[in-house]
């Protein structure tokens, strides 16, 4: 009876084991699947979380030795001391901080889930089966609690192998649709911009084409296999986002795709940490240039001086860039109601008046202009679906409620990037007051980047608002830049941050400028 006691008490401690590793379940999903992904947030959190498991192991294991010792001579009393690991481990769930980024149980999710839990059962029959000898053996339920992020990885490991495999099978649909469909494909690419510039593109062409587009952020393998699997009808032009953290990442959504035209919107320093310099950033954004055919055509943005020196390697295709191939803009003007520019091509001239917010605007509309000339649109039409073009969401959108004006530029953040959404908010009156957790993922640029950062702010913002371990940098950049200390304040989380701007009086013009994902701090 006390053996089949002790058993059910491992069990219970295995399914707590397999909920205190969704956590990690979803650091592994937000990290692409990746394992490099997880242990580099592992760093940059300086272990913290193998420290939460690692504490939870020695509690409970000191706890249990104590009492199996103390009643080890009591029959199925003894056996009891497994509950301790459950007492903690409940704890433990309930101590668990739900981030701005909920789990998604798609289906490899509850494929690796699964197999996540398997393996715990199997350290858990071998405890089980251990404490047939030696009561004692109870006592090693405790090192689930520090297994279980190595478990959690072990896991991912067993079913990558599948995914890739099951994966292929979407891939293999996606390109034979394409093939029989043959619409007329483009790619899009770059730092940033990527969205906006899809968003415009699809906007010009669909005065004279029908139009599918990679919806939302669907810039992977499998989001734009699903947008092709789903949603390809007879459709006669398809645009692709292509993102990339990788090297290859760009050549392998070409390869499914094929496209005949790209655009290039940027290159700057986002993803330097995975990438490298920006000149391997730069590499690797190119992928999508050696894809095309002679026959194709790549738009290049000529006021990004990196992306404009693409140009010198004389890809196979033809080469347009912008500001210098005769598509480019004029008389410049930005405030809060929008953006106007004259959008020149060749002798012929267009006044524009976007909704859109920011200088980089007319960047992304003359570069995706390239592309929508060169297939046959004319320029009143580009002109007119530049000016008819919502907010793409949570990319410089202008949210107005009473007092509180929200600039929700939320959805990431790179030095140009926040930089023209500071000068965005110059244009609005009110107190300026900016939310960020700063710049990720920049590598060695990271730290100097958010000290300059802070240095702008400085000179925009009335209040600072910081939240996250970048805070630090932030703040010294700011006070550098003669911001008073006390218009600067840090905080652990976003939520905490908003309710400290109820405390700032009068009508205020608020910038959040970047929202960092759960397996970023």
């Amino acid at each position: 009876m006390e053996f089949y006691i002790s058993v059910a008490l491992i069990a219970v401690s295995v399914i707590l084991s397999a909920i205190i590793s969704i956590p990690m379940l979803k650091i592994i999903q937000l990290s692409g699947y990746k394992a490099r992904g997880v242990t580099a947030w592992w760093k940059s959190t300086s272990f913290d979380v193998l420290i939460r498991y690692a504490a939870l192991m020695v509690f409970a294991f000191i706890t249990e030795i104590i009492f199996i010792t103390c009643f080890s001579t009591t029959e199925w009393v003894r056996h009891c001391g497994v509950a301790f690991y459950c007492i903690f481990a409940i704890v433990f769930v309930f101590a668990i901080k739900d981030g701005a980024n909920k789990i998604k149980f798609t289906g490899r999710m509850m494929r690796l889930f699964a197999v996540n839990l398997i393996l715990l059962l199997i350290i858990g029959s071998v405890i089980a089966f251990a404490t047939y000898f030696s009561v004692y053996c109870g006592t090693l339920t405790a090192a689930m609690g520090m297994l279980v992020p190595f478990v959690a990885l072990a896991a991912n490991a067993i079913t990558c192998p599948f995914e890739k495999l099951n994966n292929q099978k979407y891939v293999k649909r996606a390109k034979a649709k394409l093939k029989d469909k043959s619409p007329i494909v483009i790619g899009i690419t770059g730092s940033y911009g990527k969205t906006t510039a899809k968003n415009l593109l699809k906007a010009m062409l669909e005065s004279k084409y029908t139009v599918l587009a990679t919806p939302a952020s669907f810039n992977t393998p499998m989001g734009v296999c699903k947008t092709v699997n789903n949603e390809l009808n007879d459709e006669q032009v398809f645009i692709a986002e292509m993102g990339a953290r990788y090297k290859g990442d760009i050549k392998e959504l070409c390869d499914i795709v094929n496209p005949t035209y790209g655009i290039i919107t940027a290159i700057g320093d986002m993803h330097a940490e995975t990438m490298g310099s920006r000149a391997d950033i730069a590499d690797v954004k190119y992928e999508l240039a050696k894809a095309l055919p002679e026959s194709g055509i790549l738009a290049l943005n000529g006021y990004n001086a990196d992306c404009k020196n693409l140009k010198e390697r004389n890809p196979a295709c033809k080469v347009i860039v912008s500001g210098e191939s005769g598509v480019g803009y004029e008389n410049l003007v930005i405030d809060s109601r929008g953006t106007s520019f004259c959008l020149v091509s060749g002798e012929n001239r267009q006044d524009v008046t976007a909704k859109l917010l920011g200088a980089h605007i007319a960047e992304t509309v003359c570069v995706c202009a390239c592309i929508a000339l060169s297939l046959g649109v004319e320029l009143s039409d580009i002109a007119a679906a530049v000016e008819a073009a919502k907010p793409v969401e949570h990319r410089l959108q202008l949210l107005e409620s009473g007092a509180v004006t929200v600039i929700d530029d939320a959805f990431n953040a790179n030095p140009i990037g926040a930089k023209n959404a500071l000068d965005v908010l110059k244009c609005f009156d009110g107190t300026k007051v900016i939310i960020t957790p700063g710049f990720v993922e920049l590598g060695a640029l990271e730290k100097p980047s958010n000290i300059e950062l802070g240095k702008q702010i400085a000179v925009t913002c009335d209040y600072a608002l910081l939240v996250g371990s970048r805070g630090g940098d932030i703040k010294n950049g700011a006070v550098k830049g003669g911001m008073i200390e006390s218009k600067i304040m840090q905080f652990d989380s976003r939520d905490k941050a908003v309710e400290a701007l109820k405390q700032i009086d009068g009508n205020k013009v608020v910038l959040f400028e970047n929202d960092l994902p759960d397996n970023i701090v």
